[in-house]
Parts: C-alpha cells; structure tokens; sequence
C-alpha cells in the first residue's frame, strides 16, 4: 500500500532532476526519452510528475536524512551522544550558526528547490491538461502544498531566499533574495488554493498525499509563524474535531518493521485518526538506504535512517538533559519517548525480551533529577522488534498530527488572552487515555503561554517542531521572561550556503 505514491515515479525520476530544456529538438517524439516539452500531456502523466516531488520529499536530503537533523539540532532537544556525532551534525548542535559550507544545511536547501523547481513545472504544464479536469486539480492542489512546505522550510529557518514561481529553464536563470514578506504571501497563496483542490481523505492506495486538512494546518502553522494568531486560529477551526488523538500515545511513532530476514513483524498504525501529514517510508526488509539522496524510483530503497541515527548502534544523539528535567514525574509521555537504562527491548519480538544495559548502547550517559544513565529517543524506533547494528527503518515520519493542532489553537488562544479557552485544547491533549495528566488551570496570559511551551515541548519533542517555537518565542520576547532560552545565544537564521553563494551571481 506505501509505495503506491511512488510507483511511477521512475519514469520521470531521471529527466526531472535537471529540468533546464533544450533548445534544439527534433520533430519525431522518441517514446523512451521523453522531455518535459512532450510529457504532461495527461493526468496521469501530471501524477507522475508529482510523485516526484513526493520523492524528493522523502530523500536523504529532507525527510528520509538530513531535514530531521537542522531541526532537531537546534530545538534544546538533543545532545551528543559521543565523538561519533559527525562534524557538520555537531557544527548544527554546538554552534551558535553553522559556517555556510555545513552539507546537513545544504542538503536541506537544494532538496527544498528542487520540490520547488519540480513543482513549478506541474503548474505550468497544469492548464494544458484536459482528459481529466477533476484529477488535474487535485493534483496541482497537493503540488500547491508542497510548493508552500518547501517554501515555509526555507523563510522559516533562512529568511529572504529566491523565490522562483517558474520553471527554471536555463543554467543561468537564478533569482536574487526575496523579500520574506512576499515569501510568505506565495506560501499563504498556494495553501489557500490547495484548501479549495484537495479532498479530505483518499483510498487507501493514495494515503500518504495531502490532504484538506493537511492545508489548513499548514496554514494555520504558517499563520503563527508570521504573527497572525486570528489567521492561524481561523485556519486551524477549519479541521477542529475532524481528526482525533489515538488513545495510544505510541501510535503515532510505530509502523513497517521487518526483521533482517525480511519478515514483516508490524505494520504498526500509519495514517491512524491522529495523523494529518505523514511521508512515507518502506522497510524492504533489504537494510538498505538511498545513499545517494535523489529518492528517484519505486525500486530505489525507500526507507529512513532516523532510528539508526539516534539509536544506540551508531548512538549519534541523546535526549539533552532540559528536556528530560522537563517532563513532570508522572507523565507517561516520558516511558513513551525515552529508553533508559534497565528498561526492556524486544518485548514484541519473537525473541526474548533484553534488559538494557549501559553496555548495550554506545551513548553518552545524561542526567536527569541528579540521576546519570543512559538514555535514547523511542519515538520512531524499532527496539520493540530489532535489535540490529544497522537496520534503515520503514515507519512513516508523522509531519503533522492533530496533537499539534490543538496545541496550536491552545497558543492562539493564549496570545488573545483567553487563558481557559487554551487550557481546554491543552487538557484534551494531556486527558489522552494513554497519558491522563491531571487538568490545567492557568488564569492569564503568561501563564497559559507557559503552560502551552510545557506541553508542546514534552509532547512534540524529537518531532521538528521546537526549533521554529524557539524562532517564534524569541522574536515575541518570550525568554526569559516566560520560561529561558532553550537555545541560549544561537542565532536565529541560517547563512546562505556558500553551494548557492559561489554559483548564483545575484546572491553575495
């Protein structure tokens, strides 16, 4: 069912990765090479071409590597978990800023231009298509999406960047900065046109693309993003009690897991009542990774190395020591988001279950209450069922799930200074039948403000949330004067990578 999004795509995988056109061609279309002026004739044709931007999203260069790491280096969630922490990782993690020449950084980058340039082609050839209207309009729908995720990755986190709304059709077409503000806008623009184009479910041989809902919290997120909480909370009522929270909090990290022989052991629960936007990975039981970051095909491998990274074989990261001293003493969210030391593994395997050891795992020890163990994230991770050295994982990575959503309408609701309205999304998130954390009761503002920073971060951690929060909260003053600075003395946006400075003329 995963990798129905991505069947076609190796059809056009190849020719899209550079989509500069040529300007001699001949009169006889050739049907095995074809180009981007005789394709998109079709929906169908259309499709592939937006799978491709799917694919893209899932490469090692965003979602499947190196997205998950310019976030979570710089949300105060994670520590290093040893020497092993390779340098333009650490660089993200230890560094105020990263040098411009950090490839975690750039990857990040040219991912999300190329999901841009692949996109700006299925616009422009949009129009002509015409065997199947209702089809078509989907389709530019989720390619909207996309374009404004991309896009809302590159503002958020760099600020002015080029903004290209055409295809790029030569090896010197390149753009100068753009003003963020008119960033914003295209995001804003095409979010709201893929509200109008998307449907708000699929069958279940489509899951995996967006969605309405997907749009709207998009939009919503973006709105808070760029100040407008009245905005954000319009868009976020629009999917208010259209989903709901899983009673299991571990649901929304578990999924496809093979053993090393290639027997399925789960298939967990992906695309459950929760989840609004998920990327899809494939476990082909293979242990094999696309280490070559282009994502391109339906037989390239379609798995992740998230549970590899910030497992205990390579043990990259650990969980930094405020984010494990934040979570209240009894919050089963803790169980639920962290291994530790003397906890059990393979507890649904067909193996034995283990007991961990420090021996077991190659991680720095943290410290939390006065206690020093070893600790590592559970979300996303598949020791319930393997205990491999290396392992890439099929579970899908939840990019946005209706826990977020209500937490967000809990922010909005406290910056328009109605305290018990945003202690009712918060309670909803917290009174999860798995989780029964006792109620909230903030009176004012700040208060409600500091309760929704609590629990975003508890809930949300090791997801690719905090990072932007931090950006947010800083340029609203809130550290110190509602909680500290997560991230104390980090600059706020990434430098242009000096992969766009030393080749683009208009950027210095």
């Amino acid at each position: 069912m995963k990798q129905n999004i991505f069947k076609q795509v190796a059809l056009i995988g190849f020719f899209l990765i550079s989509i500069v056109a040529c300007e001699d061609k001949l009169n006889i279309f050739d049907k095995n090479n074809p180009t981007t002026e005789s394709f998109f004739k079709t929906a169908i044709e259309l499709q592939n071409g937006v799978n491709a931007i799917y694919s893209t999203l899932r490469s090692g260069q965003l979602v499947g590597r190196e997205w998950f790491f310019t976030h979570d280096m710089r949300g105060g969630e994670f520590s290093p978990g040893g020497p092993q922490l390779e340098a333009p990782r650490a660089e993200l993690l230890k560094e105020p800023s990263p040098a411009p020449s950090n490839s975690v950084m750039s990857n990040v980058w040219t991912g999300c231009y190329q999901m841009i340039n692949r996109a700006n082609l299925i616009i422009s050839k949009a129009p002509d298509v015409t065997d199947n209207p209702g089809l078509r309009d989907r389709l530019v729908g989720e390619t909207k999406f996309l374009r404004a995720w991309a896009y809302f990755e590159l503002v958020s986190q760099w600020g002015d960047v080029p903004l290209y709304t055409e295809t790029v059709t030569s090896a010197t077409g390149f753009q100068g900065k753009a003003a963020s503000a008119d960033i914003y806008a295209l995001i804003l623009s095409d979010l709201t046109e893929a509200t109008q184009k998307l449907p708000e479910t699929y069958g279940a041989s489509d899951n995996g693309r967006a969605t309405k809902g997907a749009a709207y919290a998009m939009l919503g997120k973006v709105n808070m993003q760029k100040g407008d909480y009245a905005a954000a909370k319009t868009a976020l009522l629009q999917i208010y009690g259209k989903y709901s929270l899983v009673n299991d909090f571990q649901w929304n990290f578990d999924g496809d897991i093979k053993n090393d022989n290639g027997v399925t052991l789960t298939t967990g629960h992906e695309f459950n009542t929760e989840s609004i936007f998920e990327v899809v990975f494939v476990d082909k039981g293979d242990n094999n990774f696309n280490w070559g970051y282009n994502g391109e095909g339906s037989t390239s491998p379609l798995s992740t190395v998230r549970n590899q990274e910030y497992g205990i074989t390579w043990g990259n990261t650990i969980p930094s020591n405020n984010l494990l001293n934040e979570f209240e003493d009894n919050d089963p969210r803790y169980k639920f988001t962290f291994y530790e030391e003397g906890d059990q593994i393979l507890t649904k395997s067909p193996l034995a279950p283990l007991t961990l050891t420090s021996a077991d795992m190659n991680i720095a020890p943290s410290l939390r209450k006065g206690v020093s163990i070893k600790r590592f994230f559970r979300k996303y991770n598949i020791y319930d069922y393997v205990n491999s050295g290396f392992h890439p994982g099929g579970i899908n990575q939840r990019v946005i799930r209706y826990a977020d959503v209500l937490l967000m309408l809990a922010e909005c609701e406290a910056e328009a200074g109605t305290p018990a309205k945003a202690a009712s999304y918060i309670n909803e998130v917290r009174s999860r039948e798995s989780v029964k954390m006792p109620a909230v009761n903030p009176t004012n503002k700040n208060d409600a403000l500091k309760a929704v920073m609590h629990e975003r971060w508890v809930e949300l951690c090791g997801e690719e949330v905090s990072s932007i929060d931090i950006l947010r909260w800083r340029k609203k003053g809130y550290f110190p004067s509602i909680i500290a600075d997560r991230v104390p003395g980090q600059v706020d946006l990434f430098p242009i990578p000096s992969s766009e400075t030393s080749t683009n003329p208009l950027i210095k």
